[in-house]
């Protein structure tokens, strides 16, 4: 059995590999759960009083069973999937199967004792849908654009600016429902100071709030940073090489530029700024 001791300050580190249909679990007696509703009760049971749940962040599979831990008042931690991948090579364990994956995860909690992340609000999640979804519209309608300039045959291009029409409506109408949210009594004052800097609109701001819920907690390095947006020092004895941000989140990235690129346009104290460094 692939139990492991507890760590030396009694925290039992437990690695939940997820996929669509599965938990593979390293450090319980149960081995294999379905990922639902039962299969996360059952799991939650299980759970030793000390228990520190690890799992990585795949692609939404995980995101029920982390709510359910949370809402269980369970201590879990949803991590990058590099830096876990990048752990596994550091540490010579170079198969990968789902429960080796699972094992990979518990010695990545017992070595690196991550974070145990909170149960956001309910704003907070509802934010997190609704720009979720937002985006998996927006991309879906930039590939039927794309593929309208390669179609030839009246019929699929009238099939194709329809698909574009409803998807436009859709993302009006998750707009306006974000903008509602926005002016919650729990998500107002966030949004509105996000919101003071000029080049930040309301679907920026949102995005800045579900994507980084840190926001107000951190220093502004350590927020940088998460953002991937700290350059890191490239330096080797007498070598002092070029500082690149690197890793973070790619969603907050991508919002800051754009919001970037306006705002540089509309304040002259950025715009000074930006020049200086072009």
């Amino acid at each position: 059995m692939n139990t492991h001791p507890a760590s030396t300050q009694g925290i039992v580190y437990i690695g939940v590999d997820v996929c669509a249909q599965w938990l593979d679990i390293h450090g319980l007696p149960c081995k294999r759960l379905a990922n639902n509703k039962a299969g996360h009760a059952k799991l939650i049971s299980h759970l030793p009083a000390s228990a520190h749940v690890v799992l990585e962040a795949s692609g939404g599979y995980e995101h029920a069973l982390w709510l359910a831990l949370l809402n269980a008042n369970k201590a879990v931690s949803r991590v990058n999937p590099g830096r876990v991948r990048h752990f596994a090579k550091a540490t010579m364990k170079l198969a990968k199967t789902d429960q080796i994956d699972a094992g990979v995860l518990s010695s990545f909690g017992e070595k690196l004792h991550p974070k145990t992340d909170r149960l956001p609000s309910q704003w907070e999640q509802e934010l997190a849908d609704l720009v979720s979804r937002r985006e998996q519209l927006v991309a879906a309608r930039a590939v039927q654009k794309t593929q309208l300039h390669q179609l030839s045959h009246a019929q699929l291009c009238k099939q194709a600016m329809s698909l574009i029409k409803i998807m436009t409506q859709q993302i009006r109408d998750l707009e306006k429902l974000i903008v509602t949210l926005l002016k919650s009594p729990e998500a107002q004052a966030k949004a509105q100071r996000l919101q003071q800097m000029q080049g930040i609109a309301a679907v920026s701001a949102a995005t800045l709030l579900a994507e980084l819920p840190e926001l107000g907690s951190l220093s502004d390095a350590q927020v940088s940073s998460l953002a991937g947006l700290a350059p890191h020092p490239y330096d080797s004895g007498p070598m002092r090489g070029q500082r690149h941000i690197q890793g973070g989140r790619r969603k907050v990235r991508r919002v800051l530029y754009m919001a970037s690129l306006r705002g540089v346009r509309l304040n002259p104290i950025l715009k000074t700024f930006f020049q200086r460094l072009v």
